[in-house]
């Protein structure tokens, strides 16, 4: 009796012990009283980055967050759902990071949101690490890691919780570059599962994938149809969090225009709406029903309409041909590390000797 005593005492110290003991961070990097109180943008870069050289301020290649995960993205494809992820092709990486690549927000009393964008697109989406960044006295801690694929101009950054499950809300513009700015929002929700942000697809019962979880607040296509006029669908739609699910309400209004008469003022069409509901179900993002955006482009593409590309946001810098056989070899080797942002995470990037970075916790 007195050993089965003695054990369950231990037993009870050990229990007791365990719930004193805070959560492990994902990484951590010691900071002043200063430091604490007025980071730089060289403090976020390097406790986020892997890699990263305060002194030359270089973006580290290939991108690695401070946990030693690629910074990676994959939208579905055409042929792997109802509705691909948005069009669009990466940017040249930036030689060096900057304020404008790096966005903030504050939830409360020492946490952030904390987002750096390593790569942009031609659409006006940029890709890097997010975090939710705790500030302690020693320093700063992340406690939640991800890499996140948004509009990058007037971002703003939230947390939503559903069904007990914190959602990272990612809201920005995509705006064009012409004599008139013309600016449309778009939002990415991503389901902090753990201590990860997760890119999750919307899927639906049967786990057939309905398309990115990527939302168009506002979006505009235009179509040549057959008999030569040309259909314009205009979409604003909202998205509304509650503790039971997530809703999405999509207005669509469509308007016919002839060509050959430009004078003339588009004529009203059709106009439609409807509201789909997403929900968190065995850790997936669960939809009832494909976009009704789809839905009205799906039937434009049955009767034979083409659609307009859309101009990029950001146009791909013209190429430059190699002149000899070593300039080409030495341009394959620049593109190399590039292209790990692209494919399938893989092995780590080795940190550079002499640079101070972030210390990784095992989660």
């Amino acid at each position: 009796m007195k050993r089965t005593l003695q054990v369950s005492a231990v037993a009870l110290s050990l229990l007791a012990g365990c719930a004193t003991v805070p959560k492990p961070a994902m990484c951590f990097a010691e900071a002043g009283p200063n430091a604490r109180s007025f980071p730089t943008p060289d403090t976020w870069f390097a406790l986020l980055l892997h890699g990263y050289d305060k002194d030359t301020g270089a973006n580290p290649r290939p991108t690695v967050d401070c946990a030693g995960a690629p910074v990676w993205w994959q939208d579905p494809a055409a042929d792997e759902c109802v509705e691909a992820g948005p069009d669009s092709q990466p940017l040249p990486p930036a030689e060096k990071l900057t304020e404008e690549d790096l966005v903030l927000e504050t939830l409360q009393a020492g946490q952030r949101l904390v987002w750096v964008m390593t790569r942009r697109f031609t659409n006006g989406e940029a890709l890097g690490p997010v975090a939710l960044v705790e500030t302690t006295e020693q320093g700063f801690r992340v406690e939640a890691l991800g890499s996140l694929r948004a509009m990058a101009k007037n971002t703003k950054l939230r947390l939503e919780k559903v069904k007990g499950t914190q959602i990272l809300v990612a809201e920005g513009d995509a705006c064009t570059t012409g004599d008139e700015e013309v600016c449309r929002r778009h939002a990415r929700i991503m389901p902090l599962r753990t201590n990860r942000f997760f890119s999750e697809s919307v899927s639906n019962a049967n786990r057939a994938c309905l398309g990115a979880a990527w939302f168009p607040l506002s979006r505009e296509l235009t179509f040549e149809l057959p008999n030569g006029l040309r259909r314009k669908f205009e979409l604003t739609s909202t998205l509304t969090f509650a503790e039971d699910g997530i809703s999405v309400q999509e207005q669509v209004q469509v308007s016919d225009s002839d060509p050959a008469q430009p004078d003339v003022a588009p004529r009203l069409y059709r106009r439609a709406q409807d509201t789909r509901a997403l929900e968190l179900a065995n850790n997936a993002l669960v939809g009832n029903k494909a976009s009704l955006w789809s839905r009205m482009v799906e039937q434009q593409v049955r009767i034979g309409a083409r659609a307009v590309p859309e101009p990029p946001i950001w146009a791909l810098p013209a190429k430059k041909a190699p002149q000899d056989a070593a300039e080409a070899a030495a341009a394959n080797k620049q593109q190399a590390p590039a292209a790990s942002e692209a494919s399938p995470p893989g092995k780590p990037a080795a940190k550079k000797p002499g640079t101070v970075t972030a210390t990784p916790n095992s989660p």
